[in-house]
């Protein structure tokens, strides 16, 4: 494929690994907040909105980039299945499940009412894992060298 072509699967996987970036920030404020205990309940757009509410602005802020991503994920995966690039396909494939991941065992914790430590663990883990697949997007989609 064209270097061209590949360049707008470049800017989406950098985009990405930035708002990762500033994810893992939010993600930290949210951690070392005073977070309320909350028995557990059950999935209501209006159940998660409303215990984000009582972490603050940062947590919604922190929900809100992970859907984000996850739109963002579902974007590059159609362009690195565009590319014809077999090891773009793949490491974009496992970046978006890795996302998709993170965001659903981030709903998952705020669920269990911020209680459940296997649920921050995955979506710490998922995390790590959505960065380095994407890092390794962005290593192969290297343009050619020049000759």
């Amino acid at each position: 494929m064209p270097a061209e072509k590949l360049s707008a699967t470049r800017i989406i996987v950098m985009v990405i690994l930035a708002l990762l970036a500033l994810q893992f920030e939010l993600g930290m404020a949210v951690n070392v907040s005073n977070q309320p205990t909350l028995a557990p309940f059950g999935f209501s757009l209006g159940g998660l909105s409303e215990a984000l509410n009582q972490i603050g602005i940062v947590a919604v802020a922190h929900a809100s980039l992970g859907v984000w991503l996850v739109l963002f994920s579902i974007v590059s995966i159609i362009l690195a299945l565009r590319s014809g690039v077999r090891s773009v396909q793949v490491f974009g494939s496992l970046a978006l499940l890795a996302t998709t991941l993170a965001a659903t065992t981030g709903v998952l914790f705020t669920l269990s009412g911020f209680q459940n430590d296997g649920f921050s663990e995955g979506m710490a883990t998922n995390f790590l894992l959505s960065f380095t697949f994407n890092f390794l997007e962005l290593y192969y989609l290297k343009p050619a060298p020049k000759t």
